[in-house]
């Protein structure tokens, strides 16, 4: 239903005080730091558990010339944050003769750890493994590759369960120890911020102590001390004043000619003053502002960061992060490097082909653009069992082979495409012979010639079907995989957990999960599936009862302007956590109705609101019937840039048509 208050969009900027005063995520964030984006908006990476140990092992390990694997995840982050830090690690001098291998596993092994895993990471024989995007949970396996001798890091967002394995740096924000500002950050994120740590871990700004007095609400005067952009706890003071009394955990892992000078007692006396003359762009807390200032003071720092928010804010967007807090910057940090990037001679030649041959627009990257068109080509060969094609375009150096790749890329994509519409015409087939299989709390799709590849496609088409949370499974490689999608706010963690015994494996996000499960156990899965489920979503009291279309705003079709179009492209980025500003119209009369594909989708003008064009999709003849029943209507959707053959060009998509209540 349309919301019943219509606001005028007549003041000064209406869309950017409505997000601030309604948005809960975004209710602390000053309105400058919703508009701009630079390196100051950004966290010390400091605060991370372990992050200090992960870059001691590299660094200790890269000069020993000992060998060290990367393993990533066969999906877009997974693949986006390994590139990352890869490529960072092959052109950075700390690293040049490193011995470096680089794995990600492929569509046909189970999630994480599995044993196949293990057993190709034993073959490689590594020193130091680097898992990303997965291992937070698999503290037994972790645990027998250090018993082999070999040294473990974990970059990974993922559910931490209750035990961490021994003898190894869990770099993960959900830690419960953890003190990052930010929890919902993706892998790439946490590359990028490995790669900042390492940056300034190798700079003389490591370790410099600086301090501030302030005056409490008391009147009281406290001396307070910060290092490496984090203000020091008293404990932390002690511990930097007698650091052997408790030495770090991964102490006996770092050879002892490569322990740094942070074992030595720290003086006190020789902190440098705040810099409190020193201004930014946007209101900082002093943590972000003196870490800004430090990082300014090293050569290049920012000039060699910048190159590495591309992927980061790839895996931001397609693992699906809410976009506020620290994330809105990676993408929108992003966004300026990838269109840098397709204009000029940047050292990603693979990402640099693959935004031409996508023919994106070059005047400028788009939040749409790494959603629907850069982010699904990088996790479809990993959907398609060919994720080392996505690794190997990315860390591409050469054009002519970049090109190539690119093209490979695409075509996979393409047989992914393909592979999703013979999926959904099955489902639809399975689901039309038994229509009551839809009346259950989650809908559940199973039969033995699906194809793999695409199960976690296919579960959100079919929570965007029918409203709920869906669970579709297919064979693959002899046993099957399947993936769980949410509807609402709720777990579908805690539903694969409730089913666990049924499952080979099973892992994921709050709102995505995947599985893998013997053929045998499916018919099992099903019956448990259903008074599971019940019970399941009986808990979730915010579970939405009926679906609801709540606007934003409802304006009158006139005030669909420059002034309005101008204001919601400053807004950007949108996306899961910051959803899109959500339109209402009332009493809208359509004009230069165009029908495309047959009638299947349909093109038009409303009365009123100028050139701008509005689309439906998929629903073309059902809006051309209502259309001759009734002279006017009222519609629900947002607004897009779309480019095409050379043009940009603002449309309104269309998702809700018909006679709202009043």
């Amino acid at each position: 239903m349309l919301s019943e208050v219509r606001t005028k969009v007549e003041s000064k900027r209406p869309l950017l005080r409505y997000l601030v005063d309604r948005r809960e995520g975004l209710k602390n964030t000053s309105p400058k730091e919703l508009l701009f984006s630079d390196f100051s908006c950004l966290h010390s990476p400091f605060s991370l558990p372990d992050i200090e140990d992960a870059v001691s092992l590299l660094l200790s390990f890269a000069k020993s010339n000992k060998k060290i694997l990367l393993y990533g995840d066969r999906d877009s982050d997974g693949v986006s944050s390994t590139c990352l830090l890869a490529f960072f690690l092959k052109s950075h001098p700390e690293f040049l003769t490193a011995n470096l291998e680089v794995m990600v596993s492929s569509e046909s092994d189970p999630y994480g750890l599995c044993k196949e895993a293990v057993s190709k990471i034993q073959k490689a024989k590594p020193d130091l493994l680097v898992t990303l995007d997965f291992g937070s949970s698999q503290a037994d396996e972790i645990d027998s590759l250090t018993a082999l001798g070999i040294q473990v890091i974990v970059l990974d967002h993922h559910e931490v369960p209750v035990r961490i394995p021994k003898n190894c740096a869990l770099v993960n924000p959900r830690r419960t120890d953890s003190e990052y500002p930010e929890k919902k950050i993706c892998t790439a994120a946490l590359s990028f911020k490995l790669v900042s740590a390492i940056l300034f871990r190798t700079s003389k700004e490591w370790n410099q102590l600086y301090t501030k007095t302030v005056t409490n609400e008391d009147g009281t005067k406290e001396v307070l001390y910060f290092r490496n952009g984090i203000k020091l706890s008293k404990d932390q003071l002690d511990l930097i004043q007698n650091p052997r009394e408790n030495p770090s955990k991964m102490e006996n892992q770092i050879p002892i000619g490569d322990k740094n000078s942070e074992s030595a007692p720290i003086d006190l006396s020789s902190a440098l003053p705040f810099p409190e003359e020193f201004s930014t762009n946007i209101p900082l807390d002093d943590e972000r502002k003196l870490f800004f200032y430090q990082c300014q003071k090293i050569p290049e720092f920012f000039e060699q960061l910048e190159e590495e928010t591309d992927l980061a804010g790839i895996g931001t967007i397609t693992d699906m992060m809410p976009l506020v807090g620290e994330n809105r910057h990676f993408v929108k940090l992003a966004l300026t490097s990838l269109t840098k990037l397709y204009v000029g001679d940047k050292k990603r030649k693979g990402l640099k082909e693959l935004l031409k041959e996508l023919k994106l627009n070059p005047l400028g990257i788009t939040t749409k653009d790494l959603g629907w068109s850069i982010g699904p080509v990088i996790n479809a060969a990993g959907r398609m069992g060919k994720t080392e094609e996505a690794v190997n375009l990315l860390l591409s150096e050469n054009e002519l082979e970049a090109k190539t790749r690119a093209k490979l890329l695409l075509s996979i994509n393409e047989e992914r495409k393909e592979r999703t519409k013979r999926n959904m015409d099955r489902v639809e087939r399975y689901f039309a012979r038994k229509p009551e299989r839809t009346t259950h709390d989650a809908i559940y799709c199973y039969e033995p010639d699906m194809e793999p590849g695409v199960s976690g496609i296919v579960a959100t088409r079919m929570v965007d079907t029918y409203k709920k949370p869906a669970i579709f499974i297919a064979p693959d490689n002899g046993d099957a995989r399947g993936s769980v999608r949410s509807y609402g706010q709720e777990n579908v963690l805690t539903l694969l957990e409730s089913l666990s015994e049924h499952f080979l494996h099973f892992g994921g996000h709050p709102e995505a999960g995947g599985f893998s499960i013997s053929i045998d156990q499916i018919p099992k899965l099903e019956a448990a599936l259903y008074e599971k489920a019940k019970l399941w979503l009986a808990e979730d009291e915010e579970r939405p009862k009926e679906h609801l279309i709540n606007t934003d705003f409802t304006v009158l079709p006139e005030e669909m302007g420059e002034k309005l179009l101008k204001e919601w492209k400053d807004l950007e980025p949108f996306g899961q956590g910051n959803p899109d500003i959500k339109l209402g119209i009332r009493n809208a009369k359509a004009i230069h109705l165009t029908p495309l594909s047959g009638g299947k989708h349909v093109r038009f003008h409303i009365i009123g609101s100028g050139s701008l064009k509005y689309m439906i999709w998929n629903k073309g003849e059902e809006f051309q019937s209502f259309m001759s029943n009734h002279g006017s209507f009222d519609l629900v959707g947002s607004l897009e840039e779309n480019f095409y053959q050379g043009r940009s060009t603002l449309q309104f998509i269309v998702e809700w048509f018909g006679k709202a209540e009043s």
